[in-house]
């Protein structure tokens, strides 16, 4: 699972006695690193895939490969190709198996077996009527997780097509602290802010491995997870000296009747409209139903009348309201008339019946991409009105959202931000682990733009209407390794697929089958740079990427359009696909 969350600026202060503190600043989520394009890393990729390990790879398995080596670890990171038939992997466990035997045959091009060695399962995704289906894998070295380590695998039609990840060969470093689990966290304690009643922190010992241009450094580390309230972050301190290492703020921010609910359509200042109150629990003395798709409920039982109550608590959503009562209704129903109820002003406020209408229209609508995902079974608590403005966050356990004020909208009411801010949720939900944050921003975008069909997200966020951001924004048309902030180095993303959504449509390519193609990687992709490899496997229709698949070129050509800074974007092939015709300029903004 992906466990990672984001909050928003704040510094620390390390205590001291005499001189003034230090600061100790919560950095950026972790990222994945950006390869410099050289002519000497390009000399690395020739020199691995010349290696005896890939070349026997390529000598077992018949066709066209694309492989793409990490060049400090001097490991694949991503194989790409014709596929090859794997055994019988229909079932989860049949999958992990053949995933597994695969990956020890070819220890050697991840490393070694003992690194294989250190594989665990950590989710599956089964789309048997598509047949396509992948694995997460992450890496624990004697039992202990290591920061970013994983691997994926992703078989189409029955064939091996795709494989992504990164496996750190740790090696002898010790595992046993020379700290323990108290200590670190009161290492943290000192520099967070002080703990209140109901706070708490966690600890767990990780191998945390630190990056160069040419090398990698293990670190054995606790990860203290501290909770202030609402808020949560994450600092790592050097299991061996109780030395302050990293953190990063770990909250995601961004910003017989019928029940209806009236909502604004997508933000403030839009028409009201009235749309049915889908997945709404409702209470009697008769019991409790939910109302359908259609707002439609009923109550079986004897004649008479019958006191209903509800709150805007659901299936999928429960809402609360940190500014005053919640939303309450109470009603008399008689079987002989149709009861309407109905969600207005006089029983909840705007931001409530948005928050509600939000989550549940895009828990459904992601619904038929991932049906068997536990998390969306179940009911997450949406907090409203908390008393702040101009952001709104995931914090691991709930969704929440702002008041209005300093120039900002209540974010509560603007639809692309609840969406964005339960796509965090989902995203930490779905196999794999936190290892690029700009990933995690993109995804929440993601889930706006796909439904809202904009490029603009979150119109309305500021009082004089402006977005949170705009994907047709020319500061973002080329990639640019410079941007490293999460929300920056997302939207570089979002513009390239947002620009894919758009010719895809353009060519009739549309409905259940475009929305699988956006959201599907998700659950194979654990990096930008994966990106693009995902959504071929999803695109795949015949178990054989060198092939190419119905739409790679319109993909390929928007990655190479936007790789207009002189870098190309990570992980597209370095030449034009055989079968693509010369890529695409961008179009103008």
């Amino acid at each position: 699972m992906r466990h990672m969350q984001r909050w928003g600026l704040l510094a620390i202060v390390v205590a001291g006695c005499e001189a003034p503190a230090p600061t100790f600043t919560l950095g950026e989520p972790p990222s994945e690193p950006a390869d410099v394009a050289t002519l000497a890393a390009a000399a690395v990729q020739l020199h691995l895939v010349h290696q005896p390990p890939a070349q026997r790879f390529l000598a077992m398995h018949a066709g066209t490969w694309e492989l793409d080596f990490d060049p400090a670890l001097g490991t694949l990171r991503s194989l790409r190709g014709s596929g090859f038939e794997l055994p019988d992997a229909t079932t989860e466990a049949a999958l992990e198996a053949a995933a597994r035997g695969f990956v020890a045959e070819h220890a050697d091009l991840f490393g070694s077996a003992e690194l294989v060695a250190e594989l665990v399962n950590d989710g599956v995704v089964m789309d048997r009527p598509r047949a396509l289906a992948s694995i997460m894998f992450a890496q624990r070295h004697r039992g202990l997780p290591v920061i970013g380590g994983h691997l994926g695998l992703t078989v189409s039609h029955g064939r091996l097509v795709l494989v992504q990840g990164a496996m750190f060969p740790v090696g002898d470093v010790a595992t046993t602290p020379a700290i323990g689990r108290a200590a670190a966290a009161a290492v943290v304690r000192v520099v967070v802010t002080a703990p209140r009643r109901g706070d708490h922190d966690t600890a767990r010992l990780v191998i945390l491995p630190e990056r160069s241009p040419d090398r990698v450094h293990y670190r054995l580390a606790w990860e203290v997870t501290a909770w202030r309230g609402e808020r949560q972050a994450v600092v790592f301190v050097d299991a061996r000296d109780g030395e302050l290492v990293s953190g990063h703020d770990a909250n995601r921010y961004d910003y017989g009747g019928r029940a209806t609910n009236h909502v604004d359509e997508r933000t403030v200042g839009d028409a009201v409209i009235e749309l049915p109150a889908a997945h709404l629990r409702l209470r009697s003395a008769r019991g409790a139903t939910i109302t359908d798709a259609t707002g439609a409920f009923a109550f079986r039982g004897e004649a008479g009348p019958l006191i209903v109550n509800a709150n805007l608590h659901g299936a999928y959503v429960d809402v609360l309201n940190l500014a005053g009562p919640n939303a309450t209704f109470v009603g008399m129903m008689r079987p002989e008339a149709p009861y309407a109820l109905e969600w207005t002003e006089t029983r909840s406020t705007p931001e409530e019946r948005d928050v509600f209408r939000a989550v549940n229209t895009t828990n459904r609508f992601v619904a038929t991409v991932f049906p068997d995902l536990p998390w969306m079974q179940h009911a997450v608590v949406a907090n409203v009105n908390r008393p702040h403005t101009c952001n709104a966050y995931w914090n691991g356990s709930s969704i929440n959202f702002f008041i209005a004020g300093n120039g900002c909208n209540n974010t509560g009411r603007i639809f692309d931000v609840v969406a964005h801010e339960w796509g965090h949720g989902f995203d930490a939900h779905a196999p794999g682990a936190a290892i690029d944050g700009a990933l995690g921003e993109f995804i929440g975008d993601l889930m706006s733009f796909v439904q809202t069909k904009s490029p603009l997200l979150a119109p309305g966020f500021f009082t004089n209407g402006k977005p949170v951001r705009d994907l047709e924004d020319p500061a973002f048309e080329c990639f640019d390794p410079k941007k490293k902030e999460v929300h920056a180095a997302g939207h570089l993303l979002g513009a390239v697929v947002w620009d894919i959504f758009t010719d895809l449509e353009r060519t009739g390519f549309t409905g259940e089958p475009l929305k699988r193609l956006m959201l599907r990687p998700i659950a194979i992709a654990q990096t930008r740079r994966q990106w693009y490899g995902a959504m071929l496997a999803v695109d795949d229709d015949d178990g054989n990427l060198a092939n190419g698949t119905p739409h790679e070129c319109l993909i390929y050509n928007q990655f190479k359009a936007h790789s207009c800074g002189g870098t190309r974007w990570p992980g597209i092939p370095a030449k034009d696909p055989p079968h693509c015709a010369a890529a695409v300029v961008p179009r103008s903004r």
